[in-house]
């Protein structure tokens, strides 16, 4: 999954998956950082644009999320539709 995940993928997670929030986490991904190894699996520091489950952008200011690596799922990217 890490070989497709680059900037403007959009990712689909719950909750269990990021820290830190609640609820699932749609994010256009802008800024891909470093992967870190804790307790409880690879994890990495993402920054992108929260979307609602129609694709639709929340807001204009960026968000920092901590993914899990195992957890990612790649959403569909209303914007790349034909």
């Amino acid at each position: 999954m890490m070989a497709t995940l680059k900037i403007g993928t959009v990712i689909d997670v719950h909750d269990r998956d990021y820290r830190y929030g609640t609820g699932r986490l749609i994010l256009r991904v802008t800024t891909i950082g470093n992967k870190q190894s804790l307790a409880d699996g690879e994890w990495i520091d993402l920054d992108g644009l929260s979307l609602r489950p129609d694709g639709t952008q929340i807001s204009e200011q960026p968000r920092h999320a901590l993914v899990r690596v195992n957890a990612l799922r790649l959403g569909q990217d209303p914007e790349a539709r034909p």
